[in-house]
């Protein structure tokens, strides 16, 4: 009877859900699906609810908020969107400080009002990065220095990410505490379960905020 209950719970979220039209997910290597054969939380997205939303996956493998300029062909490429999901920050803490903090979250500004610019009614949300496992971590991202300094800056990024979300009146999601510790592949990068972890998270957090 309770999963009963829990399955039809769950149709009824679906059946309710304002989120519609086009959904642009722009991202990192986690959006984009490293790791898992593209199977990120934008799959699942697609997969789970592709019927009342078109999740697009703008993800691509190392991106860092200073990479901000590959937002406009992306922009271009799809006029008239109903939102926009920025997934970014990880990259750019590699043996993270409070500048380069400072520095996503000039980034993320950028961003936003190249959205608001150029498609004015999409909605926009930002999405605070997963936080990584630093027990699990693999030797080449060790390597890369994905350290103390990068968990501690995320932690940081998160607390800024929501108050920038909340001074321009857009939306916000927090991942940082949503991959269990043992759904990451390497430390850094979810696996298929992690995935399914964040694309649930999203999804409630999108309901949430705007149903």
């Amino acid at each position: 009877m309770v999963v009963v209950l829990s399955v039809a719970s769950l149709a009824m979220v679906n059946l309710r859900s304002n989120i519609h039209g086009k959904v642009v997910c722009f991202g990192d290597s986690i959006t984009h699906g490293a790791h898992v054969d593209g199977h990120s939380w934008v799959y699942f997205l697609e997969k789970d609810h592709g019927s009342t939303a078109d999740f697009i996956n703008a993800g691509r493998n190392g991106r860092k908020t200073s990479d901000k300029l590959e937002l406009l062909p992306v922009l271009k490429k799809n006029p008239n969107a109903n939102y926009y999901l920025i997934f970014l920050g990880v990259n750019d803490l590699k043996n993270g400080t409070e500048a380069m903090v400072n520095d996503c979250v000039k980034n993320m500004k950028w961003m936003i009002a190249q959205i608001q610019k150029t498609d004015p009614k999409a909605k926009i949300v930002i999405l605070a990065p997963s936080n990584i496992n630093l027990k699990t971590m693999a030797q080449y991202n060790v390597r890369k220095k994905y350290n103390e300094n990068t968990q501690k800056s995320l932690y940081e990024l998160e607390k800024r990410y929501k108050e920038l979300a909340k001074e321009d009146h857009l939306g916000f999601i927090s991942l940082l505490h949503t991959v269990s510790p043992p759904n990451y592949v390497d430390g850094l990068h979810p696996t298929i379960k992690g995935q399914k972890q964040i694309a649930a998270k999203v999804w409630e957090g999108l309901n949430k905020l705007y149903n």
